[in-house]
């Protein structure tokens, strides 16, 4: 990692004047966090310099340790976002089996948060019913679909 990005980044940010921003990151199995501590000092380096932007994270599992997910959430972002991907019954098949569907629903938190699932990987209505009742359960405040187009993709 380079350890001059979460302010290179919080820089170049605000010299493009954004009022709003996502950070990405997939999971970095090489690091103890998964990346946690660098994503946190970055929303901390543009909160500083940008205090008016408002910063959304779409994380990883962080291989399903929830210090990681305490990690940035005590960064200061505004906008949490982990997309759970499918449905319970799908999960094995889609998603990293070190990081579970309820392992994902076990944090509760003060921020807007928000996760999305594919459609079309073999799931019935009334699993994505229920997979939308426990993310409702757990606060999720928003919640969007990504339909895949080549249904289904997975035959059990």
């Amino acid at each position: 990692l380079n350890p001059e990005e979460p302010l290179n980044t919080a820089k170049a940010i605000a010299d493009w004047g954004l009022s709003y921003v996502v950070l990405t990151s997939v999971d970095r199995d090489d690091l103890e966090d998964g990346g946690a501590s660098h994503i946190a000092a970055t929303v901390q380096h543009l909160k500083k310099e940008c205090p008016a932007t408002l910063v959304e994270c779409l994380v990883p599992d962080f291989r399903g340790r929830l210090a990681s997910v305490e990690t940035v959430l005590s960064s200061g972002l505004d906008v949490y976002a982990h997309n759970m991907e499918t449905v319970r019954r799908l999960t094995p098949w889609v998603r990293d089996p070190r990081a579970t569907y309820d392992q994902s629903l076990k944090f509760r938190n003060e921020v807007v948060t928000k996760t999305s699932l594919m459609l079309g990987l073999g799931e019935t209505d009334e699993e994505v019913l229920a997979a939308m009742r426990d993310l409702r359960e757990i606060g999720i405040t928003s919640f969007s679909f990504f339909v895949i187009d080549s249904l289904p993709l997975i035959k059990l």
